[in-house]
């Protein structure tokens, strides 16, 4: 018959350890729970799916191997429990079952940003290392149809207490490294969690009733102690020094692929940038076409007039609240969510285009930012054509944008999609031109309709000689190309007036606006453009260099004039 027992000299027959024999287990597995942690952390910080993969699966077989043999050593340290041996099948059955209820909860443990969710992870952990005890404990026990309900309800109750202090700590330090560096748990936790479960051991031991031996029998204790010691240790220690190296794998992969999109994202190590992880985690959510809000910034010519806007990603997410569009990119990049992306900003672009054409801009064009992957698809060229066909877009009014590293680092291929492109009028500008390390050469085997220049080259343009020569020289050759040329970071009257005298009239920057929202393009075409183009064209019709070309000189005349000697040029 199946009962529980409400003697108190039945459900505590064992008793607590010695002193010195507690707090050896306590220092193991306060250790234990620092082991623990960093795995979890390790899986938190990675983002795409690969190595998410391998690294829940190498935590869970670690948080397995470790928390067994702290287990196995809780189980030598009973005076009761001197004359038994530990049953070679169960010992290893419960190291399969520690292993196994890590993999499955590891994964919601380290990831996961609800704390429902969490809880439960937590919970589901927590059982799965009880029912590991009991296995390995079998031999131990004289019955399973007694049960201590005592022992049995504060068993259940520390350790979903340790799992769901853990985890929740856990969360709650990556959300605080949303505005702050991230801050692990602190030695005082580890040794708070290392002293619990002590105790849960304890009570664990205490759940059934034991089998005594007949005669304190000689045994190997010591010797398996030291064996799963040192097991415990090498597993731990090769775990932690793997961590370090793929962190270094994961850094320089995404520093890699940032450079597909931009040259500006700074890529920090993994534990360094948690927010990257946030994002993966929230990422389903942040698919959908309703968070993904476009602004437009301007792009002038100052000689013709004309005016086109670049399409800038907005995303804001409510858990995490604004994210910067780049960190965004590259978690996609990372997931291979990116030719999804690309292909609902530009949906979203064109749409917009339409009501822009709607609302008397006829003539309106626009720029979107793309990822190498995307033009590599085989059917996108087909399928922008079809989308642009089905709003009446003609593909001129659309220029794709690609960084020079996604350009030149992905080989034959991107020339065979730019052609494609070509065919159906869509044009395809370098973005980010200088900012890499991009021969000048390449221009003349490119496919492309343009470059922009890197905001690179505005630093203290308007002071330094050598940085305007370099731009007359980057403007004459586009010319002789034929490229149009943009030049981005535009801030100040100074910095225009001295990109006139270059030669380069067509701008982008904060000197004439700032990224709009989309529903305002049209309002400040007809109101304020007119009055910016008169402003624009005022502050760039002086020069300090009467001897440089004229202002609004075309790109052909600023190569006439550099082909002039250096003296004359003086």
């Amino acid at each position: 018959m199946f009962s529980i027992g409400h003697d108190a000299t039945q459900v505590f027959a064992v008793g607590f350890p010695p002193l010195l024999h507690s707090l050896l287990f306590w220092i193991f597995a306060s250790l234990v729970v620092h082991v623990c942690q960093r795995l979890v952390e390790h899986t938190a910080f990675a983002i795409d799916p690969s190595s998410r993969r391998i690294s829940a699966s190498h935590a869970a077989l670690c948080i397995g191997c470790v928390v067994w043999a702290l287990d196995v050593v809780g189980m030598l340290m009973y005076a009761e429990l001197a004359g038994h041996m530990l049953g070679l099948v169960p010992a290893l059955t419960g190291l399969v079952i520690m292993a196994l209820s890590a993999r499955l909860t590891v994964p919601t443990l380290s990831t996961s940003t609800s704390k429902a969710r969490i809880l439960l992870a937590g919970t589901g952990l927590s059982l799965g290392m009880l029912a590991a005890h009991f296995t390995i404990s079998e031999d131990y026990v004289s019955s399973y149809a007694r049960v201590n309900g005592l022992a049995v309800v504060l068993a259940l109750a520390t350790a979903i207490g340790i799992a769901a202090y853990t985890s929740i700590r856990h969360r709650a330090a990556k959300m605080k490294a949303l505005t702050r560096i991230y801050i692990p748990q602190k030695w005082q936790d580890k040794l708070l969690a290392g002293a619990a479960i002590l105790v849960l051991h304890w009570l664990l031991v205490n759940t059934f009733p034991l089998e005594w031996p007949d005669s304190a029998a000689p045994t190997d204790g010591v010797a398996l102690l030291v064996i799963v010691l040192l097991f415990g240790m090498a597993i731990a220690t090769e775990q932690l020094s793997n961590m370090r190296f793929d962190q270094a794998r994961q850094q320089l992969l995404r520093r890699g692929l940032s450079l597909m999109r931009t040259s500006s994202y700074e890529v920090q190590a993994p534990e360094g940038d948690i927010q990257l992880s946030l994002i993966a985690d929230q990422l389903p959510q942040l698919l959908l076409p309703e968070q993904l809000v476009l602004h437009f910034q301007p792009i002038a010519d100052l000689d013709s007039g004309e005016v086109q806007f670049e399409a800038l990603l907005r995303v804001r997410s409510e858990l995490l609240g604004p994210i910067h569009p780049e960190a965004f990119l590259l978690v996609c990049e990372l997931q291979g969510k990116t030719p999804l992306v690309d292909r609902l900003i530009l949906t979203n672009a064109m749409a917009w285009a339409c009501q822009w054409r709607s609302a008397g801009m006829a003539a309106a064009k626009f720029s979107v930012n793309v990822a190498p992957a995307t033009l590599l698809e085989e059917d996108f060229a087909h399928w922008l054509q079809a989308e642009l066909a089905r709003r009446a877009l003609p593909g001129s009014a659309l220029k794709l944008e690609l960084t020079e590293h996604a350009l030149i680092a992905s080989g034959p291929r991107m020339l065979e999609s730019i052609r494609r492109l070509q065919a159906i009028g869509v044009g395809v500008l370098m973005d980010d031109f200088g900012a890499g390390y991009s021969s000048l050469g390449m221009l003349a085997d490119l496919p492309i309709a343009g470059i922009k220049c890197d905001r690179l080259f505005m630093r203290q343009l308007a002071q330094d000689p050598r940085r305007q020569s370099l731009l007359r020289h980057v403007g004459a050759l586009a010319s002789e190309f034929g490229l149009s040329v943009v030049v981005e970071g535009v801030e100040t009257p100074a910095e225009l007036q001295t990109l006139a005298a270059c030669g380069l009239p067509t701008i982008q920057g904060y000197v004439f606006c700032r990224p709009m929202p989309a529903a305002d393009v049209p309002c400040w075409n007809q109101a304020q453009w007119p009055q910016h183009l008169a402003t624009l064209r005022a502050q760039a019709g002086t020069t300090d260099s009467p001897e440089s070309p004229e202002p609004h000189a075309s790109p052909a005349a600023a190569a006439a004039w550099m082909q002039q000697p250096q003296g004359a040029r003086r």
